[in-house]
């Protein structure tokens, strides 16, 4: 038994091993991910008096009103809400005389939000929304119009250049021959008080035992955290396939690292026979 060929195998073997061993972690964190996300999309809403008990990972709905900390100030129209995301786009001088958005990029987009309380009859839940997905498309009853640059003025663009918005800190200008302010826009949403509002993916933060009876719990969340005036989330579709992708890429791993092992494990078994 020469003993190249011993440690020619037992690597193979460890490497295949450790290989094997990561693809088929990363498979499992996407298995999870998928169970979880199926999980989520077929419970459906938690009645909100319901919230306080419950455990893992929940969605809710009702009307949003404001909570201890009061509102915000959106910078774009000064309007108090709860949330709001701001939103830039741009595109080139050749594309100027084309009024098709697919002549636009959505290179930019803010957010921010203060903890709210979402109510139903005598039921509340505060929402703290620090790390929650905002999501944009359901916000328009309550958006201002895609505006150029050109039009905002310039306390407008100091605020939208203090949240950090691209192309806010150039001055407009009339000339031709210079950058078009046309070539940049910005639309504002807002989750204003009295909005109906979907929460999903959030967890209780906190213990209702020792409060008062009439401090709600407070719903906080990460990864799966989504604030929306829609009936369905985008995250949870989103984190399914990312999921999938997951299985997908520990399987593909997975296979060479089942080689190697076979393969290092009939090389050793030769080895030792022959």
């Amino acid at each position: 038994m020469p003993p190249t060929n011993l440690l020619v195998m037992s690597g193979a073997l460890l490497v295949g091993l450790a290989i094997l061993g990561a693809g088929l972690f990363v498979a499992s964190i996407g298995v999870g991910r998928v169970r979880l996300a199926r999980r989520l999309r077929q419970a459906g809403p938690t009645p909100l008096g319901e919230v306080p008990d419950a455990t893992g990972l929940v969605a809710f709905d009702g009307i949003a009103r404001a909570g201890a900390e009061g509102a915000l100030e959106a910078p774009l129209s000064e309007t108090d809400c709860l949330a709001y995301a701001v939103q830039s786009r741009s595109r080139t001088r050749a594309d100027a005389d084309v009024d098709a958005d697919e002549t636009w990029t959505h290179d930019g987009r803010v957010s921010a939000g203060v903890p709210f309380v979402v109510a139903d009859g005598g039921d509340r839940v505060a929402v703290d929304p620090s790390n929650a997905v905002l999501s944009l498309a359901d916000w328009e009853p309550d958006a201002t119009a895609w505006t150029d640059r050109a039009d905002l003025s310039a306390r407008a663009r100091d605020r939208l250049a203090a949240v950090g918005l691209p192309g806010t800190d150039a001055e407009p200008t009339d000339d031709p021959s210079a950058s078009s302010d046309a070539a940049t826009q910005y639309r504002e949403l807002r989750l204003e008080p009295g909005t109906d509002v979907h929460v999903f993916g959030g967890s209780v933060v906190d213990d209702a035992r020792g409060r008062p009876d009439d401090a709600p719990v407070t719903v906080g969340g990460d990864d799966w955290f989504e604030v929306s005036a829609g009936e369905r989330s985008t995250v949870i579709p989103d984190r399914h396939r990312s999921g999938s992708l997951y299985v997908i890429f520990g399987g593909l791993l997975a296979i060479p690292g089942l080689g190697f092992t076979l393969a290092g494990i009939v090389g050793l078994v030769s080895t030792f026979v022959l």
